[in-house]
């Protein structure tokens, strides 16, 4: 082969189109690699949080109760709608889980960042409405937080919002007592109402043991 052809075929080969591939390839990689990271990121969003709490799947329109407050007024729990709502039920003459559940929640508020707490309502309803007023509820609340808000209202209505959420009590009176003094066995949970107004989470006696854990759930939801 003379030095001429030996010429035509370097320069043959330093024209292959094999370097511009690249020009193509790295391009569609790149998109391709955003795609994907554009869908992942979609998909983190739209999947559902972890919560400490125990979530009920899925949320669902919590039952609008209405009920009188401890200054008197009539209060839906529409009415709240936009903020997270806490709220357990109980009564004033509860020996020792009503209190224990209330300090903790008061531990759950603080825990919050004070520029939050106002898009926080955190409620008590009492199941006893024969020794329960309003004048009642807010002397009890006062020895928690001022921000707590007392609630009590009919039987019936004390009965429809229990059975909306899953919620029981019974009234426990010995022979021979006086008709007012009985005790109330009831269930103990907190519920956890997002800005929606749908019934999002609940709490048991042992969740409500960590109170910045709630409270991070509070915020999440909150902010969500």
């Amino acid at each position: 082969m003379n030095a001429t052809s030996k010429d035509a075929n370097s320069k043959s080969t330093s024209t292959s189109p094999r370097p511009y591939r690249r020009y193509f390839i790295l391009p569609l990689v790149a998109l391709l690699a955003a795609t994907f990271l554009s869908i992942l990121y979609h998909y983190e969003r739209r999947r559902s949080p972890v919560f400490f709490g125990h979530p009920i799947n899925p949320a669902k329109v919590a039952y609008d109760f209405q009920m009188t407050n401890q200054d008197g007024i009539q209060v839906r729990l529409s009415q709240w709608k936009g903020k997270v709502v806490i709220f357990s039920f109980g009564f004033t003459h509860c020996p020792n889980v009503c209190p224990t559940t209330l300090m903790h929640l008061v531990d759950v508020f603080r825990a919050l960042p004070a520029a939050d707490r106002d898009r926080v309502r955190i409620a008590f309803i009492s199941v006893d409405p024969r020794r329960d007023s309003p004048e009642q509820l807010k002397n009890y609340l006062s020895y928690f937080d001022p921000a707590f808000v007392g609630l009590v209202g009919p039987k019936d209505e004390i009965d429809r919002a229990t059975g909306a959420f899953g919620a029981s009590y019974a009234f426990v009176h010995k022979p021979g007592d006086p008709s007012d003094n009985y005790n109330v066995m009831h269930s103990a949970n907190v519920y956890l109402i997002n800005p929606k107004g749908e019934w999002e989470l609940i709490y048991d006696a042992q969740n409500l043991q960590q109170p910045e854990k709630v409270a991070v759930d509070i915020e999440h939801v909150g902010h969500g």
